[in-house]
């Protein structure tokens, strides 16, 4: 609970705002205006905070260089007895949220939309989890993909959200490593493992 305090502080102050600057704004005007104050400040109070709630645990990723991003971008693992594990996010629903990623149980990266992250992996199988934290872990279901990575080997993922009526999911797809793929990361910022 305590994670989310400064988050209801920063709504109360916003609705107090403007609550005020409406009241004060229609007062000049010489208009009477009831309860549209109260009310404007409590909408755009509990709004903010809700937003603000949602990114409570979104971080920011240390950008990767451009040496790690070409690397990535040339599909090659850093030596041959290594696979090359490629996440991205793309959308809109929930972009500014911190999608977490772990691999094998250990966490590598946090991905908003549209970044990436590429990982080198020991060949064999894995599990790629995802899940955001804050109030957005609470309303979407966190996903867990399992693959096979061989040798030499570049797997890529894609990560999309999907709304739902109570719960919105992680849709996860494997994406061919080819020259497409290489147009669509290239303008997306990479975000470099905590490996």
């Amino acid at each position: 609970m305590s994670k989310y305090i400064p988050s209801i502080v920063v709504g109360f102050v916003v609705g107090l705002v403007v609550s005020f600057g409406v009241a004060f704004l229609f007062s000049a005007l010489g208009a009477d205006v009831g309860y549209l104050p109260t009310l404007a400040g409590a909408f755009f109070g509990l709004f903010t905070a809700y937003i603000m709630a949602n990114l409570v645990g979104t971080k920011l990723g240390k950008t990767a260089t451009p040496e790690q991003k070409q690397a990535a971008l040339d599909f090659r693992p850093p030596s041959d007895d290594q696979a090359l594990l490629i996440v991205y996010r793309e959308g809109f629903v929930g972009k500014a949220a911190g999608l977490d990623l772990s691999l094998d149980d250990r966490y590598v990266a946090q991905l908003k939309s549209p970044r990436f992250t590429a990982l080198s992996i020991a060949p064999g199988g894995h599990q790629l989890a995802m899940a955001f934290g804050g109030l957005a872990g609470k309303q979407n279901k966190p996903t867990l993909e399992g693959f096979i990575a061989a040798p030499g080997e570049t797997i890529v993922f894609r990560a999309t959200m999907q709304m739902g009526m109570t719960q919105n999911r992680i849709v996860v797809e494997r994406i061919a490593a080819d020259q497409d793929l290489v147009q669509r990361l290239k303008p997306m910022i990479m975000i470099a493992p905590e490996v």
